[in-house]
């Protein structure tokens, strides 16, 4: 299992603690949040780590004793803030610290009782109803202290599951995606595996430049793919339409595209329909070729964006995937397509 996949199981681990914990309540808030800071941590939520990190140790204050702007902003969107005399607030307390109040205060509230009080002579009644005005008015007060901080953690309890539940979706969706892409990934490689020797070799050159980590390489990852779409146009060309000897295609919509030179785009695009009319069954509708061909205008146009501007670990891992599924899709339309 790979450190990624390993990270994965233990977030989701660390989620069902705190989901099956909060409904079950088989698990403390503060416990809670614990679980939450592990997950944010597996999943690298850079913005759950600083809130979370708030929650466990405390909202940072200024020399005054003002809460910091940038964490006061934190505790309104997760829940924190009231309006008391149309002004807004936030409470700061933490989750271990509610959770002590409550436990403290029920326990002296207890303490509190007229039972066993007894009182004689000539201010007895006025003794007995102040002790008894005492013992209320200390009541209602913890009674007071005990509900607002069930209030208060009853609000982090809930942010805490709320985040618990958000990356379960998450990771389960990944984890789905990624069995799916596997399975896809296998079919495909069979198909790229037919291609000819100078196609696979730039294959292994985007490879090699993702894994070279180097932020400059992520341009030369979107030239890589563009010189590995246009081997594969070409080659495919070559082998779909191989007495092919016309300038231009005419497609079923009655328009005329350029497939000389370097029209590899268009070279796709009569190759899509010339194979969609030659497959085994109908495996690709006219709607999605459509789709396909505009996917291609739209990976080309990615491409071409390296070449005069910098590029992102991320626009390169787009730019492989994408043109790793369209050519994939092809080059399965191909297989299944008839002998001519």
């Amino acid at each position: 299992m790979s450190d990624f996949a390993t990270k994965r199981a233990q977030a989701l681990e660390a989620c069902d603690k705190v989901i099956n914990g909060i409904e079950d309540e088989t698990i403390t808030v503060s416990s809670a949040l614990l679980q939450c800071m592990k997950i944010a941590r597996l999943v690298n939520d850079a913005d759950g780590q600083e809130w979370l990190q708030y929650e466990y140790g405390g909202y940072p204050q200024t020399e005054d004793g003002h809460i910091v702007h940038s964490a006061w902003l934190v505790a309104v969107s997760h829940g924190r803030s009231y309006i008391f005399e149309k002004k807004k607030y936030i409470f700061t307390g933490l989750a271990s610290e509610l959770e002590g109040i409550i436990t403290s205060s029920m326990s002296a509230q207890n303490n509190f009782t007229t039972q066993g009080f007894s009182a004689s002579g000539e201010y007895a009644l006025l003794a007995t109803d102040r002790m008894t005005r005492g013992v209320l008015d200390a009541t209602n007060a913890y009674n007071q202290k005990i509900q607002t901080s069930l209030k208060n953690l009853s609000i982090l309890k809930s942010q805490y599951y709320d985040f618990a539940v958000k990356w379960k979706l998450e990771l389960q969706f990944g984890k789905t995606a990624e069995v799916i892409f596997e399975e896809y990934q296998d079919e495909v490689d069979k198909y790229f595996s037919k291609l000819s020797t100078p196609t696979l070799q730039k294959l292994n050159a985007i490879e090699n430049l993702m894994e070279d980590g180097n932020p400059e390489r992520y341009s030369q990852v979107l030239t890589s793919c563009r010189r590995l779409w246009a081997e594969t146009a070409k080659q495919l060309f070559d082998e779909v339409l191989p007495k092919y000897d016309q300038k231009t295609y005419k497609t079923k919509s009655g328009v005329q595209i350029d497939v000389s030179g370097e029209h590899f785009n268009n070279k796709l695009s009569a190759v899509i329909e010339t194979l969609q009319g030659k497959a085994v069954k109908n495996s690709i509708t006219g709607s999605e070729v459509i789709y396909l061909v505009d996917w291609i205008e739209q990976i080309n146009a990615l491409q071409s964006s390296g070449v005069h501007s910098d590029i992102s670990r991320g626009q390169a891992m787009q730019c492989i995937i994408h043109t790793y599924i369209a050519l994939g899709d092809i080059l399965k339309l191909k297989e299944s397509a008839k002998t001519v």
